[in-house]
């Protein structure tokens, strides 16, 4: 059987390097049910999340992979966002190897902190040293959002 026409270009002048892969928005998450990307402005109208008692002041990294996840189901989070939120570097497997042994400090993912602090350090670091207000310091934002409303805490408002 021949596969000629398996391998056949249909625009010959250009390479399949060049192709660009189509980027889908949340409407390819295999079969998994989700509820539409929230705007912006509709975060009030989130899904409540199910079966989910942690709290966001006493929080270990993996607990937070877990929650960043459940968001991500729910359309709270964009896949970006899920990024950033849901891989915590202290649940990479060479963690101590790397950042550990620059630091001193090695790996505690199940020991709970306060992540809403953790995060507003990290929004205050990307506001410092992100000299415009990127697509970063947006997520970040987003993130330290849904985490004070998962606390129950008005966020402070910038000048």
């Amino acid at each position: 059987m021949k596969f000629d026409h398996l391998f056949l270009r249909s625009d010959p002048d250009r390479s399949w390097r060049e192709r660009k892969e189509p980027r889908l928005r949340a409407t390819g998450r295999a079969l998994v049910p989700t509820v539409a990307p929230v705007a912006e402005q509709d975060e009030a109208i989130l899904p409540p999340l199910r079966g989910t008692t942690v709290e966001v002041r006493r929080m270990s990294p993996r607990q937070m992979a877990e929650w960043a996840y459940e968001l991500y189901l729910s359309g709270a989070l964009t896949w970006e966002e899920y990024c950033i939120a849901g891989f915590p570097a202290e649940l990479h497997p060479e963690y101590n190897r790397t950042i550990g042994a620059l630091t001193g400090v090695s790996a505690q993912p199940d020991w709970p902190r306060d992540m809403v602090r953790e995060w507003e350090e990290r929004l205050a670091f990307a506001r410092r040293h992100h000299t415009t207000v990127g697509a970063d310091v947006r997520r970040t934002e987003k993130i330290v959002r849904l985490l004070y409303r998962h606390a129950g805490v008005e966020p402070a408002r910038r000048a």
